[in-house]
């Protein structure tokens, strides 16, 4: 599990599908006064080819269970994530300064169990500026050394 995120303590890529598809499970870090919680999702990446000339990407996250994740050991959150990117080019297409990505992030998140409004409240400000930075990061740093592909 590639982690992007401050709050996930620990994961593990419970089974890949194929090359698009994946189940993860990850526990996130404990905050007080709540139970520490987990999530078990299938991932769905998929290219979308239109008329223009870069394709672009979604990437859909749905909670399910898996055998290996057992839903005793911690409060069992939900979530439906789509994450979708748009290419865009402005100018030569084979230098990376003129390769750019607009991202379409849209989540639900239900934590499962009791948590306190103000803590929800808290974690999101808190957290989700850092998630969207560390996405941009994880992202530049993972292909800046990779030839451009469409």
């Amino acid at each position: 599990v590639v982690s992007t995120q401050s709050t996930v303590s620990s994961g593990i890529n419970a089974e890949y599908g194929n090359d698009k598809c994946a189940v993860y499970h990850q526990v996130m870090k404990r905050f007080w006064p709540t139970a520490q919680r987990d999530f078990v999702y299938e991932s769905h990446k998929e290219k979308l080819e239109h008329d223009g000339p870069q394709p672009d990407w979604i990437v859909c996250n749905v909670s399910t269970e898996h055998p290996d994740a057992k839903a005793d050991l911690y409060c069992r959150a939900e979530v439906e994530i789509v994450f979708y990117c748009k290419t865009i080019v402005e100018g030569d297409p084979t230098s990376r300064d003129n390769v750019k990505c607009r991202i379409f992030y849209s989540s639900y998140i239900n934590p499962g169990g009791w948590v306190p409004l103000s803590a929800v409240k808290a974690v999101a400000v808190r957290e989700y500026p850092k998630f969207l930075k560390m996405i941009g990061q994880f992202a530049q740093d993972h292909v800046k050394d990779q030839k451009i592909e469409f």
